[in-house]
């Protein structure tokens, strides 16, 4: 399970980056992307980049292309942070 920390970072980022009117206590693994928190493809494009910036990982374009939810998102993330620590 992704750090608590670290899941409300991703959590402020995302409602930064979004033009939805939600708060973070109703963000959870099932929030859609694109249609609960009003992402584009660009701006999911820039919210990856600043991610990746921030985080110090990865994110393809494969992994870019399958991310619908906040959870698909905390996956990807989770994955290279835990891949990043491994000797």
């Amino acid at each position: 399970m992704m750090d608590p920390a670290l899941r409300d970072q991703v959590i402020q980022r995302l409602l930064a980056a979004s033009d939805a009117k939600i708060t973070a206590a109703k963000i959870d693994d099932t929030t859609s992307l694109r249609h609960d928190l009003d992402m584009s493809s660009m701006t999911l494009i820039a919210l990856a980049t600043d991610l990746e910036d921030e985080l110090k990982i990865t994110i393809d374009n494969d992994e870019l292309i399958r991310i619908q939810t906040v959870g698909d998102l905390f996956k990807v993330i989770e994955n290279h942070t835990r891949s990043a620590g491994a000797p």
